[in-house]
């Protein structure tokens, strides 16, 4: 395996420098309830060898409240029709997956003594509010909205009003009351604990993720002697492993015009390197007065940061604590003129004056490349969360399978109008061979009894 392809399994764990929290989003609900699937008594219960099964029984109705609320969600009227009928049976498939997996987690939960503490509490209060607000403030838009809406209202206190009331109005259509969505937001707290118990086990501690933090960066080594271009193209690397001798390095660019530009690139794009040339040295030199300016006032005493801000056409260097862009030895992503220019610079401070393509840069070395030990240890704290996350989530998809076998659903797939999922293919042949395993047997059995027969009778 190549050393890229190694830094791409580990892609997830190098890019995960922050946990980003999703935001909590409304769906609009303006449609009445109604779907496809029959009145039934259960969708589906238990089979398997535990005591409760009553209690973890699905009910058609549980199924439907559910149901009946994505397709307000998804603003469907009609699940039957043709443009929407696998999308609503693969929904289909996913609530009521959904709710048995809802039911082994609260009946596992209290196997296992979990229980949510006041702090739970409060943060399952805080989550539950804010998705209700989210759900009111989607149901506004459809206050004054013409015949779908519930006449004029005027004021935000009234508009507020009236799409509480539309928004309760809605759930009762669809038997359902917030104390539902309470419900289902206290059962994803109680799904992070068991989670959490689950791991308790974990042993994966700070030297599996320094041990982890070594061999990236042995990867990202190697992939840097193979490929530096590849190396430089995502700037993350440099968080873990800074090639030797690599700079920071800022400049201050004097773009050609449009007009040179154009000539410039469609030269290079035709093919003709000397016209391109010749085409850049006459636009160079309609730019270098004004960089000789500058140079004049740096070697006055000018600050370049300043002198950046203020002539520089290259927006990105002039933000507040730019600190240079990094250049590294072999380098292949800035044009061969910035990058030899950058390492023609022999102390830090020093400046020059070069042309690329896009016009005439004056480069400074500003400061050598390095890492500091606080970065470091950062980043070795975010590859601990990262693993223990992943032993976590390992856990607990294990233990849910063993689950889904010890409580074995069945699930009324005609009621709710959901195709059954085929046995795999290894679980055909697995079949097919204990059919033919049984045949022969009883095949086996028939010759030994005719055996034993004629040896009777004779």
């Amino acid at each position: 395996m190549t050393a890229p392809e190694r830094l791409r399994q580990r892609k997830g764990i190098i890019m995960n420098f922050r946990k980003l929290t999703a935001a909590l989003a409304a769906a609009a609900i303006i449609l009445s309830c109604g779907c496809s699937v029959r009145p039934s008594s259960d969708a589906a219960w238990v089979t398997g060898s535990v005591s409760n099964k009553k209690d973890l029984t699905i009910s058609i109705d549980d199924f439907n409240k559910q149901y009946k609320f994505w397709l307000f969600q998804q603003q469907i009227p009609d699940d039957t029709a043709s443009e929407v009928t696998e999308k609503c049976a693969a929904q289909r498939s996913t609530i009521i997956n959904g709710l048995i997996d809802e039911k082994i987690i609260l009946d596992q939960a209290e196997k296992l003594g979990v229980t949510l503490s006041e702090e739970d509490q409060t943060a399952v209060e805080e989550s539950y509010n804010q998705l209700i607000d989210g759900y009111i403030e989607s149901c506004k838009n459809y206050v004054n909205a013409g015949e779908s809406g519930t006449g004029e209202v005027v004021g935000e206190d009234a508009i507020l009003k009236e799409a509480e009331a539309y928004f309760d109005e809605k759930l009762t259509e669809c038997g359902m009351t917030r104390d539902d969505i309470l419900m289902s937001v206290r059962t994803d707290k109680i799904k992070e604990k068991v989670k959490a118990k689950l791991a308790e086990d974990n042993t994966i501690d700070r030297t599996d993720a320094e041990k982890e933090y070594e061999e990236i960066v042995s990867g990202i080594k190697d992939m840097y002697e193979q490929e530096p271009t590849y190396y430089e193209s995502y700037s993350y690397y440099s968080y873990y492993w800074l090639p030797e001798n690599s700079r920071r390095i800022k400049h201050i660019l004097l773009k050609f015009d449009d007009a040179d530009s154009t000539e410039i690139s469609t030269q290079r794009a035709n093919g003709d390197d000397e016209a391109a040339e010749s085409a850049r040295e006459a636009a160079a030199e309609k730019l270098m007065p004004k960089a000789e300016e500058i140079v004049a006032q740096l070697d006055s005493g000018a600050d370049f940061d300043e002198m950046v801000k203020e002539y520089s056409d290259d927006s990105g260097s002039t933000q507040d604590g730019f600190e240079g862009y990094l250049v590294v030895p072999e380098g292949g992503i800035y044009y061969k003129e910035f990058q030899q220019g950058a390492y023609e610079l022999e102390n830090i401070g020093d400046y020059k004056i070069v042309t690329t393509d896009i016009g005439v840069h004056i480069l400074q070395y500003a400061a050598d490349a390095k890492l500091d030990d606080e970065t470091t240890q950062k980043i070795i704290d975010v590859i601990l969360e990262s693993l223990q996350e992943t032993a976590a989530d390992t856990a607990y998809d294990e233990a849910m399978e063993q689950w889904h076998e010890e409580y074995s659903y069945d699930i009324a797939y005609n009621t709710l109008d959901i195709d059954e999922p085929q046995p795999t293919t290894e679980e055909s042949t697995a079949s097919d061979s204990a059919a033919e395993s049984t045949t022969s047997g009883t095949a086996s059995d028939s010759a030994a009894s005719g055996s034993a027969a004629e040896s009777a009778a004779e």
